[in-house]
């Protein structure tokens, strides 16, 4: 069988932005005795949270990030993303691994893992590594300089910011936006992938570890993945 990353198509796009979300101060975490603990990540809903992880229950909807004012009404006050004017947390980890709903703000250097058929969407500034597996639904915002992998068929939604990276395998579906340009797409297995790079710094695609691409600044680029053998990254048409 023929391995190819096929139908390669270039169709002018207008360039957008990513908002930032600011701030760099440690946050609270509400578990379900609603008590806060400050030096940890806050939550809502069906979660428990230990030092710098916060666990989503099993078929439970949970919201995580923000930041407490130093007692529980703080920590749920900030759990719906920092609308208490906090800054949400850094280097923190959130779990949604069994039929979870799950909803993340978070700083820098976060880790989010979504899995067992759940749904996750959230974003994070900078510096953040999302793993989304167990056919579960992902439409993130990851900010700049992180990493996120798409498999075991998942469905992704990514918007990534510059110098990102998204690895796409396992009959998965990502369908990346990268409006500042310069991200890459890694493409492996049968995946179906689609880029559209806004800026003026292409975006590059890899297929199976062989031929690759570049999707320039201002352009979209679809394509399959599939098979063994060899590898043709496709070109792109007018």
């Amino acid at each position: 069988m023929t391995n190819r990353l096929l139908s390669f198509t270039l169709v002018a796009l207008g360039v957008s932005t990513i908002g930032a979300v600011g701030g760099s101060a440690a946050a609270g975490c509400g578990g379900d005795s609603g008590s806060a603990d400050i030096a940890s990540p806050s939550c809502s809903g069906d979660c428990q949270c230990s030092g710098a992880t916060c666990t989503c229950k099993t078929g439970g909807t949970c919201s995580f990030g923000g930041a407490a004012s130093g007692s529980a009404t703080g920590a749920e006050a900030g759990a719906d993303g920092g609308t208490s004017g906090a800054a949400p947390p850094n280097n923190v980890t959130f779990d949604c691994q069994t039929r979870n709903t799950c909803d993340s703000t978070c700083g820098t250097g976060c880790t989010t893992d979504c899995a067992g058929q759940s749904t996750c969407s959230g974003s994070c500034q900078s510096n953040c590594t999302s793993t989304c597996n167990g056919t579960s639904t992902c439409n993130l915002t990851t900010g700049t300089n992180s990493s996120v992998t798409c498999g075991g068929g998942s469905d992704c939604n990514i918007s990534l910011g510059g110098g990102s990276t998204l690895t796409c395998t396992g009959n998965s579906k990502c369908a990346i936006k990268c409006p500042e340009g310069g991200c890459t797409l890694d493409c492996q297995g049968s995946t179906d992938c689609s880029v559209e790079c806004g800026g003026t710094t292409a975006c590059h695609i890899n297929c199976n570890g062989g031929k690759s691409q570049d999707c320039a600044g201002g352009t979209t680029c679809t394509g399959v993945c599939g098979g063994s053998g060899e590898t043709d990254a496709g070109k792109g048409k007018p």
